[in-house]
């Protein structure tokens, strides 16, 4: 199963009516990153991942820490998703 939390969201000030979402891979060092990814982009109807990266630094803005796997996505706007909220796919 993995997981994703929501860290950040973020109206995308350059494309309409979108979000950007940052989301953790808690878990991320006890997985295949494609075990991980696969799941979670056939799960995300109407979300579109637009990076995945392991953080060399801490990004406190976005509630990244050093060694986190984290994604961004854009999201649709009404996608209900808050910071915090905790994603689980299987």
């Amino acid at each position: 199963m993995a997981r994703l939390i929501i860290t950040d969201v973020r109206k995308s000030s350059t494309i309409g009516d979108f979000d950007l979402l940052t989301a953790i891979i808690p878990d991320a060092k006890d997985h295949d990153e494609q075990c991980i990814l696969t799941p979670t982009k056939k799960s995300c109807k109407g979300m579109l991942i637009l990076e995945s990266s392991i953080a060399e630094r801490a990004i406190p803005d976005i509630g990244v820490r050093r060694g986190d796997q984290f994604l961004r996505i854009r999201a649709n706007s009404g996608h209900g998703l808050v910071v915090g909220e905790e994603l689980r796919f299987e």
